[in-house]
């Protein structure tokens, strides 16, 4: 084996070598960092970064992120569902969560099991609530310091008309829970269209603390803005702020307002796809490429074959369209079909089969990127990092070192 590294040049271990298969991607943690001190900067000296590390941390890796976003200081997480939370809590995260949606009462020995806080909108959910808590001991139930005073988090719908309360009846709500022993932790609404319609998301936050902001006075917490609003400056004085796109330095729209902002503020995309070819090979004239031979070739074509396809995330749609470039930023056309497992692309010249290239690159103009790539498929950014499939490695780049997992 020691011959082998050396007569391969592989005495250091490599990104591919740690992937185990000829494509990764790599999950820059320094600019997650930046990014949340950023997005810390926009925020009142008060108020909490709650992190969105749902849809497996929009793609990026939700155990790894939370633990570095715990490394450097943050306390407070948000995920989907309770198996969500499950897995971050059986790898070690001890800290608060947060259960995003309309809590389910089949879900409650879950969330009282693993210590998870969730997302209320039914009194359907706080009666089941309160007798479970009244069935586990009762005797103790309204001492303040007792033990299963698991907190929920009370969510009021100012007009995305999904989940929640509706405004007029927070009072009854929270006197229902002080009334049944149920621990209110924080009061939160959510912005329906906080980067594209300023009017409304006004509108909003108006109808959330005209109710909600009495109930601090008690210890209450309130949160409203997501990323869009925490970049908007829309409730970042309140408790929380819960940035999820823009904590992964993707823009919530495609826009050059959007780029722009970025730019300015210094968010960057923390994500890069690489991969090196399986095989590079010169083509003879009237060849074709792939499935239903969509692409025929020309005398002396290079093509490449990468082993990343739309089982991995990358999209069939992109078949004959996409883009991938060197390092260097020669651009590559992908050629044929996307396969479920591989795709070809023509190179402008003869590659060895050791170079390096970006499937996605981690800037916003490359043809590339996530951005240009949610324009080409009409959709957002959050779509194209949230399919990229769990079969990827992702390895992690923090202070010069680089690793697939903690242990």
């Amino acid at each position: 084996m020691d011959q082998l590294k050396k007569g391969f040049g592989r005495v250091e271990e490599n990104e591919y070598q740690i992937a185990r298969r000829r494509t990764y991607l790599k999950i820059d943690l320094d600019i997650l960092s930046r990014n949340v001190s950023i997005l810390n900067s926009l925020c009142s000296s008060n108020t909490e970064i709650l992190a969105v590390v749902k849809g497996n941390a929009y793609g990026h890796g939700s155990v790894e992120i939370a633990k570095h976003l715990v490394d450097i200081g943050v306390k407070h997480f948000a995920v989907a569902s309770p198996g969500e939370g499950i897995d971050l809590r059986k790898a070690g995260i001890d800290s608060y969560i947060q259960i995003f949606g309309n809590a389910c009462e089949e879900e409650i020995p879950d969330l009282i099991e693993y210590d998870l806080v969730p997302t209320v909108g039914s009194v359907e959910f706080l009666r089941e609530w309160a007798l479970y808590s009244q069935n586990l001991c009762p005797e103790y139930l309204f001492e303040e310091n007792y033990e299963f005073h698991r907190p929920v988090v009370i969510k009021v719908d100012t007009g995305m008309s999904r989940n929640g309360f509706q405004p007029e009846q927070l009072d009854d709500v929270v006197s229902y829970c002080d009334e049944n022993g149920v621990r209110i932790h924080s009061i939160m609404t959510h912005f329906a269209a906080a980067w594209d319609d300023q009017a409304f998301t006004t509108l909003q936050l108006e109808s959330f603390l005209n109710v909600a902001a009495k109930y601090r006075s008690r210890g209450i917490k309130l949160h409203a803005a997501n990323s869009a609003g925490t970049l908007l400056g829309y409730g970042n004085d309140l408790d929380f702020v819960r940035p999820g796109i823009a904590m992964y330095g993707l823009p919530p729209d495609t826009t050059a307002f959007a780029i722009d902002m970025y730019n300015r503020l210094g968010l960057r995309p923390i994500l890069s796809w690489m991969a090196k070819p399986n095989l590079v090979k010169t083509m003879s004239e009237g060849r074709t490429v792939g499935y239903d031979n969509t692409h025929r070739c020309e005398e002396g074509e290079i093509i490449a074959t990468i082993s990343v396809g739309y089982a991995d995330g990358y999209n069939r749609l992109l078949s004959g369209k996409g883009i991938i470039t060197t390092e260097n930023g020669a651009e590559c056309p992908v050629i044929g079909r996307v396969s479920m497992d591989a795709i070809s692309v023509r190179l402008p010249y003869h590659e060895d089969k050791c170079s390096n290239f970006y499937i996605f690159k981690n800037d916003f103009t490359s043809p590339n990127s996530v951005v240009e790539l949610a324009k080409q498929l009409h959709t957002i950014t959050y779509d194209v990092v949230t399919s990229l499939a769990a079969r990827l490695a992702r390895v992690y780049a923090v202070k010069g070192s680089i690793y697939l997992t903690r242990t």
